[in-house]
Parts: C-alpha cells; structure tokens; sequence
C-alpha cells in the first residue's frame, strides 16, 4: 500500500512538473519585429511595439531585427510576427501573408538644388547626389521611373549623409535627392550653410500621376522649416505601415494594438502620435486589417468628441464675454 501510495505521488509530480514546464515554455514565447530601414524613427517604433507587447506579456520575449527591403526571401519574412515597411514593398512582396494594421508615418522625397529652377533640374550640365541606403535609391529610383526620367542618363552619385553635405558645399554636386521627415538635418544643412533650396516639384508632374502612381502622395513640406524659402514645398511623399502576419491571432492582436495606442500618451518622443496616424491614414491605398479599422474608427471618434467639446467650450466663452459687455 505503501508503495502504491509513492508511485502516485511520483506520478503527480511528474505531471505537475510537465504543466510548469509547459508554462515555462509557454511565458517565454516572443514575437518577431522586423524592420526595413536604419532610420532612429523605425528602430523607435520598432522599441515601442516590444514595449506594448512586454507591457501586457510581461514574461514573454520581443525580437527586433534589421534587413533591408528585397534582403530577405518569401519564407524567410514569414518567420515575422510585425515588419514596418513601405505601402508599395508591402502590395509587392507582403500582401500574400501579411496584414497592414496601420499607417505610422510619411517621408517626403525632396529635391535640394542650387542656382538652377525646377525647370532646368533635369537639364545638361547638372551633377546629382543621393544618400546610399536601399531605401533612398529605391525611391528615387521610382519617382524618376514614374516622371519618365532615364536613370542610367543622370550624372548621379551616392553618399553617406555627410558626405553629401560635403560634396554639395564644395560644389561637387548640386543637386541632392534626400527622402526622409521634415525638418530634415540634411537638408537644413545644405540649405542654410550651402545655399540649397528645396524645390516644388509637383507642379511638374503629369495631371493624372498621382492617380496613376497610388503609392506616391503630395505632400506640402512648411516654407518655415528652412531658410530664406519664398513658398511652401510641395513634393512627393511615401508612407509607412505596420504589417502583422496572417496567422497572428485576431484577438491578440486587439490587445496589442490597443496597448500600442495606450502607451503613446507615456512616450511623447516616438515620432508616431494618435494624430499622425489619423492624418497618414487619409486617402490610404491600401485595406488595414479588421483590427486596425477598429483602431481608426475609435480614434476618429475620439477626435470628432473633441473637437465638439471644443467647440462648446469656445461658444460658451464667447458667451461670457458678451454678458461681460
């Protein structure tokens, strides 16, 4: 009886220990991040989902690597729960297996040029200058496809940031395509140090590109931003999303995205706010997610509730100040 009495508890026992190590297992699942450009604005987002994720999923692991846009194969990117990409790379090479969930935030291609107008940008005699980073060529590479500009024919040179700074100050170059947020370093630098000026492109384009090109949107960069600019920039932008992949859970997913928005409030130097992704969600291309036309919907509403509570606000001010008369 004795030992009969021993070998159940070495039964329970091993079971018990099986469930802790199954939970063990279990509390140390991890999602997998990857992002597509070395910008400090995708390593921050990239730094905030983990963040959201560890908030609710305190004992589990967040992994977050770096791979350019075309670096990995089909089966490789599918190894990843959440890629931050572009909306074209998304439509070319994500949408079979990943989900948009949301817009995040633009980069509008600038064109930075001394002593020559936009009409003469493409003429003979112009040197030319890009940051040598996939992302950047790759979008030059498209707006000039898309204005029907040889590429091959263009005197063009690829740099680090720097050194594009540099080579444009020397006179080297004059002309820089530079794509990224707005107040840029770059360009600064190059406007009020070596008399570059942003230059409205749009107004150049055929009527219908944008119609005919869905993953370019205008964009009006504020004159304010730079030196000694007469008009505000209009140009091209680019948008950012975050792609979940199909087999993530829906409902883990909800809660994820819904921490991600709750912890914008606590981190006020992500450069991605409640508004931003309102305002890059406008005219967006291409279908979110269920969850992140949830998110929308609750964040437009919000917005609507605010502005009315403003508006109250303003009206029975202007009240009290005509009793006051």
């Amino acid at each position: 009886m004795r030992q009969f009495f021993i070998v159940i508890l070495m039964v329970c026992f091993w079971g018990w220990s099986g469930e802790l190590l199954l939970g063990d297992d279990h509390d140390r699942r991890e999602i997998k991040i990857l992002r597509q450009t070395p910008s400090e604005i995708d390593r921050a987002i990239s730094d905030h989902l983990c963040m959201s994720y560890e908030v609710i999923h305190p004992y589990h692991r967040c992994l977050e690597r770096y791979y350019d846009q075309g670096d990995l194969d089909r089966k490789a990117l599918q190894e990843y729960d959440f890629i931050i990409t572009t909306e074209q790379f998304y439509n070319e090479s994500l949408a079979k297996d990943f989900q948009l969930v949301l817009p995040l935030y633009h980069q509008a291609f600038t064109v930075v040029a001394r002593g020559i107008s936009r009409d003469e940008l493409f003429s003979d005699g112009q040197n030319f200058g890009v940051l040598d980073q996939p992302t950047q060529t790759k979008v030059l590479a498209d707006v000039l496809k898309a204005m029907n500009i040889n590429r091959k024919k263009l005197p063009l040179r690829h740099f680090s940031s720097q050194a594009l700074i540099d080579d444009f100050c020397s006179f080297e170059i004059n002309v820089a395509f530079v794509t990224g947020a707005h107040p840029s370093r770059i360009v600064r630098q190059i406007n009020t140090l070596c008399g570059g000026e942003p230059l409205s492109i749009v107004a150049a384009l055929p009527k219908n590109f944008f119609q005919k090109h869905r993953y370019f949107y205008k964009t009006v960069v504020p004159k304010e931003f730079y030196w000694r600019i007469p008009e505000d920039i209009e140009t091209l932008s680019i948008r950012h999303l975050l792609a979940v992949n199909n087999r993530y859970d829906s409902d883990e997913l909800e809660a994820l995205m819904s921490s991600f928005i709750d912890e914008l409030e606590y981190n006020r130097s992500l450069p991605v706010t409640e508004a931003s992704i309102l305002l890059n969600y406008n005219n967006l291309q291409t279908p979110l997610h269920e969850v992140g036309d949830e998110i929308i919907e609750e964040l437009q509403e919000e917005l609507q509730a605010e502005l009315a509570t403003e508006g109250v606000t303003m009206r029975s001010n202007e009240s009290l100040l005509g009793t006051l008369d």
